[in-house]
């Protein structure tokens, strides 16, 4: 896995997430399915728990994709903002700088805003 910027997607997994959840409605599933497909292929290789920092990217990745088709879930967005007021994805940051730490919080910042201002 591999970030080269603080963008939300800035990061292979959720461009991934971004192609794999665009790919599933063009094959003509509802936004319910895809999301429901996307994450159950993610939950089987990876735990919540454990693997808290890699699902809180796919979760960003699929509100952010979900926000870019508009069509948020609800269920997607409430997740999301847990996970981003977690910080659970900044431990991954914990080895940049510190400029690149703060600039990521803002982003994560700004993108919890966004989901907390649209309509689901």
């Amino acid at each position: 896995m591999g970030a080269w910027g603080t963008g939300i997607f800035d990061d292979d997994t959720t461009c991934d997430v971004r192609d794999e959840y665009s790919a599933l409605l063009e094959e003509g599933l509802s936004a319910e399915d895809a999301s429901k497909s996307l994450l159950d292929n993610y939950h089987d290789e990876f735990e919540d728990e454990e693997d808290v920092e890699v699902m809180s990217l796919v979760y960003i990745g699929l509100a952010g994709a979900q926000l870019e088709k508009n069509h948020l879930l609800n269920e997607i967005r409430v997740k999301t903002i847990e996970l981003i007021e977690k910080g659970a994805d900044l431990s991954l940051w914990e080895d940049s700088e510190e400029e690149d730490l703060k600039e990521r919080k803002l982003v994560l910042s700004e993108f919890k805003q966004k989901l907390l201002n649209s309509k689901y």
